[in-house]
Order: structure tokens, then C-alpha cells, then sequence
């Protein structure tokens, strides 16, 4: 994987895990919530559960589709620079060589050097386009998977009666919590649409 791509996943992890901070709740640490197991289900107390996040990225079919797409996509726009920059390389050696067997003038010379400029502008300048492409696409998937999740998190904070829905793992509040309050499996589930009745989540 390309030094590309890695950012792409490592960063998408970073953005969604804070666009859903407000989906946290207002309180509660990861003390409270694991001392406090016993009185997370009880009918007078808080209803608390949580997600992992990066579950939810990883388990999230057609996010993850989108996700190897940006990486292959990043992949050939960095195998295409790397080409365009080693032609390059090459048209500067062989003017070199010619520079050193005196075969080329000072207006040559000049002249040369404009144009091998011009087109390491244009090679750069490619680059950061396809980049920024790419990054607008991460940015896009980004907001839409962290807007879906918060409107299933919504539903079942209604249906369920959860008091709180907190993150753990990537930057989130739950240290230590027992897997009964863990309601990541049914997130994925309406996130791929796998619940009788319900129409698959997605990303277009």
C-alpha cells in the first residue's frame, strides 16, 4: 500500500471518529460506565451502550468498497507521477550529457531548461490535482458514513430508550466495558441492510 493510501484509511478512522463525538452524549467517562454496569440496564437507572467505530468502517461493506477504490486510485495516480518524474530525469541526463560534450549552446541551454521547468510544473501540478480529487472523495465518504451512522444511532437511541450511545476505540470515551452494551452488530446491520424489510445504506 502506498504512503497514499495508508493516509487515506488512517485519516478517514480520524475525521468520522470526530464527526460523531456529538453522537457520544453529554457525560458519563469510562469509569462511570464500567462501574456503573449493573445500573445501565436497571429501569431507574441511565441506558447506556456503545459502538466501535472502527468496526462499523471495516464491516461496512460498501464503505469499504468505496475505501479500496480511493486506495487503488491513489495507487495509480502515484505510479503515474513516479513514470512521469523518471521520464523526466531522463530528458535532464541526456541534456546534461550533451551540455558536457559541448554540443549545446547558452541559448540552447536556456531554452532547455524552460521547457524541462514547464514540464515539471505541469508533472507537479497533475499530482496535487489527483490528490486533491481523491481527498475531496475521502471527505465526501467521510460526511455521508458519519451522517448514517448518526441516523441509526438516532432510531435506535428512540426505539431502544438509550440514554447514551458512546464510542469505543478511535479516540472515543469507553476504555473498559462489557460486551452486552455493545450494540455495533446491529449498527452493521442496518448499515449493509441485512434487517428483514430494510433497503441497503447507500454511499451514492
Amino acid at each position: 500500500m502506498t504512503g497514499t493510501a495508508r493516509f487515506i484509511s488512517y485519516v478517514f478512522v480520524l475525521l468520522t471518529a470526530t464527526a460523531l463525538v456529538g453522537c457520544q452524549g453529554q457525560g458519563g467517562d469510562a469509569t462511570t460506565t464500567t462501574n456503573n454496569t449493573s445500573s445501565a440496564v436497571a429501569d431507574d437507572g441511565p441506558k447506556i451502550v456503545f459502538v466501535r467505530l472502527d468496526s462499523l468502517q471495516s464491516g461496512y461493506t460498501e464503505l469499504a468498497a468505496e475505501l479500496e477504490r480511493l486506495q487503488d486510485n491513489a495507487k495509480a495516480a502515484d505510479e503515474n507521477i513516479q513514470k512521469e518524474m523518471g521520464r523526466l530525469e531522463s530528458e535532464m541526463k541526456r541534456i546534461q550529457n550533451k551540455i558536457q560534450r559541448g554540443e549545446m549552446t547558452p541559448k540552447m541551454i536556456q531554452n532547455e531548461q524552460q521547457r524541462l521547468g514547464a514540464k515539471e510544473q505541469k508533472i507537479v501540478q497533475q499530482r496535487d490535482m489527483a490528490l486533491a480529487s481523491i481527498q475531496e472523495d475521502q471527505m465526501r465518504l467521510q460526511q455521508q458514513f458519519g451522517e448514517r451512522v448518526k441516523n441509526i444511532l438516532e432510531a435506535l437511541q428512540e426505539e431502544k430508550g438509550y440514554d447514551y450511545i458512546l464510542n469505543e476505540g478511535g479516540g472515543g470515551g469507553v476504555l473498559v466495558a462489557r460486551d452486552t452494551y455493545d450494540i455495533t452488530n446491529e449498527v452493521l446491520k442496518r448499515l449493509n441492510g441485512l434487517e428483514e424489510g430494510m433497503a441497503k445504506d447507500s454511499l451514492q
